[in-house]
């Protein structure tokens, strides 16, 4: 984790991201670079910055997950496998925004 943002175009092949849209209570949709569930039910999310924070499963309506896409970056004949959110508008998003789709969440 630093301070980098991750890339919508090139995504981290290990760990694996999933990147997805989540409908939070109170806040709205965010577009996150990835989430995980967690055994204990918060979910941990990984913001495009590559900053993460979790939430209780409570504050958490939906989760859908973005479609992604994997091809071959390499140039001059070499392959390289790289994997990247499928649909242009979504990767444009991603990319432009500033804010890291910071996740914030008033206490209950």
């Amino acid at each position: 984790m630093n301070d980098e943002k991750i890339d919508p175009e090139d995504l981290p092949l290990h760990p694996e991201y999933t990147p997805a849209m989540v409908q939070i209570q109170g806040q709205g949709v965010v577009y996150v670079a990835d989430y995980q569930t967690l055994e204990s039910g918060w979910v941990r999310l990984t913001e495009w910055r590559d900053r993460r924070v979790k939430l209780p499963p409570h504050k958490i309506e939906a989760i859908r997950e973005v479609r992604t896409e994997y091809y071959d970056a390499g140039t001059d004949g070499e392959y390289v496998k790289a994997k990247r959110v499928a649909h242009d508008e979504q990767r444009e998003e991603a990319s432009a925004d500033d804010s890291g789709g910071k996740v914030v969440v008033a206490d209950d």
